[in-house]
């Protein structure tokens, strides 16, 4: 696989194309260089502000958890808004004949900036920087995280039948040949389009386990033939993966009371861990998510090589260790079609996750009985350096607050993912929302961690302060006089 741009520490930011329409293609770039940027990802698509309610919020809800997180830069004025979106290119729907999922129309935004994107692949390439253009993996129409058009055929269910309504990502089931078929044919039309595009990151090539019961996905009726695979029968092991889940939650609610180690003891006792390793009843649940997930991964990898010209890079991006184990990656696929891979450390996520696997297990009634399984969560998931003792309350952190997580968890997390990844490069993913102090120490502990020659992607430019922003700077004059 291409491992360009590996010798020495590289940088890349993602800005999202309404901060291109509101602040200017040249003033964000010119902000970009002075950081040390040499690439950034923006994806194909144009907002603007909207009525409350109308369309998603700005910036992403995560689960009502985090609305907290107001942005650091100004969009049009606001810092926390309403917006909709329109594509950012007239798509080619013949290209799209017979398929369930077709492309967005365009708009009176796509009439308005028809060029938009084209204008910024331009002028970066003039700065020597690369562009990548970022898509949702199983989320059509594909343009951005909040929205999705999944019927319900398509739908992620749990073992129970069912979907699960206050899940925080909108991901279809990765084993629909429909979304994955709208899916290669979006990037091929893209790579066409927009042939100055560098490459593509493809986000959530698996199934997020932001919550437990999202986890437990993929009964959806078409990823059975995956499961029967494993040597199972997908009715008679939703029953087994239900009754289990059962087991958990009785042994979390009886041993709340009694801390963090009775908590891990009890659920220890009731078949978690063996579920959750190497060889337990979870087994034939995390293989077949692999397979549907690894299966989408050729597809576009496939798509893109025929499109003439030169090879597009592919680089999708997904969970740290543990949680890859159990959301699908597949790092053969990896392996075979990926010229890297991004693996996110998103940290003000973590306490959220932790909290909301917890909400699976003990529900929300009981405040202590809930931090106490959140704290337990948060040690099995390796989210910390040392277990947190009873009484610690997670939360989603708010803006002025450093994120409870370890340093060291962040460190072994991208070296074990650069173990299963095995000669694909692993390039670390930050996020800038946060105190200045705690964004610097976190993009400086994903450096140390991945060595001199590392790849850093920090997401999102709407959290970079102009403060943070010559943060960046300073840390890759620093790598330059350093190396």
């Amino acid at each position: 696989m291409s491992q360009d741009h590996a010798s020495a520490r590289t940088l890349g930011i993602t800005v999202m194309p309404e901060w291109f329409q509101c602040e200017g293609v040249d003033a964000v770039l010119d902000k970009l260089q002075a950081a040390g940027a040499t690439a950034l990802v923006t994806s194909p698509y144009l907002l603007e502000i909207a009525p409350a309610g109308d369309g998603a919020r700005e910036p992403p809800p995560d689960g009502d958890a985090g609305g907290v997180r107001p942005l650091d830069r100004s969009l049009w004025g606001a810092r926390e808004t309403w917006v909709r979106t329109a594509p950012s290119l007239v798509h080619d729907t013949r290209r799209y004949q017979g398929l369930r999922y077709q492309p967005s129309p365009p708009g009176a935004l796509t009439q308005a900036h028809p060029r938009l994107i084209d204008d910024v692949v331009a002028a970066a390439d003039t700065r020597g920087i690369a562009v990548y253009l970022q898509v949702m993996a199983a989320s059509p129409p594909g343009y951005r995280v909040q929205f999705s058009g999944a019927v319900d055929e398509d739908l992620c269910l749990g073992p129970d039948g069912q979907p699960h309504p206050h899940r925080v990502d909108r991901n279809a089931s990765l084993a629909s040949s429909h979304v994955r078929d709208y899916g290669a044919a979006l990037l091929a039309e893209l790579a066409e389009r927009y042939p100055g595009v560098h490459g593509f990151r493809v986000d959530w090539p698996e199934y997020p386990p932001y919550d437990l019961r999202s986890t437990l996905f993929d009964f959806n009726p078409q990823a059975w033939p995956a499961l029967r695979a494993q040597g199972v029968d997908p009715r008679a092991y939703a029953g087994l993966v239900t009754q289990q889940l059962a087991r958990w939650q009785a042994a979390a609610r009886g041993a709340a009371a009694h801390g963090v180690p009775a908590v891990r003891e009890a659920l220890a006792g009731v078949g978690w861990d063996a579920f959750f390793g190497d060889a337990g009843d979870g087994l034939p649940l995390w293989a077949s998510k692999r397979a549907s997930a690894g299966a989408m991964l050729r597809c576009y990898r496939q798509a893109l090589d025929q499109v003439s010209g030169p090879r597009r890079v592919l680089e999708p991006q997904v969970f740290p260790p543990p949680l890859s184990n159990v959301s699908g990656v597949d790092w053969n696929a990896i392996a075979d079609t990926a010229d890297a891979v991004g693996v996110k450390l998103y940290t003000m996520h973590w306490p959220m996750m932790a909290r909301y696997w917890a909400r699976d297990l003990v529900g929300t009634a009981d405040a202590r009985a809930l931090d106490t399984v959140t704290a337990a969560m948060a040690d099995f998931l390796g989210f910390c350096d040392e277990p947190l003792p009873d009484g610690a309350a997670l939360h989603y952190p708010p803006p002025d607050i450093a994120h409870p997580v370890g340093r060291q968890a962040q460190v072994d997390k991208l070296r074990q993912a650069q173990h299963q990844a095995g000669s694909v490069p692993v390039i670390a993913f930050t996020h800038s929302y946060g105190t200045p102090a705690d964004v610097r120490q976190r993009i400086a502990t994903a450096a140390g961690a991945m060595g001199d020659a590392a790849r850093l992607w920090v997401n999102r430019y709407g959290y970079l302060s102009d403060a943070k922003l010559a943060d960046l700077g300073r840390l890759m004059q620093d790598a330059e006089t350093t190396a």
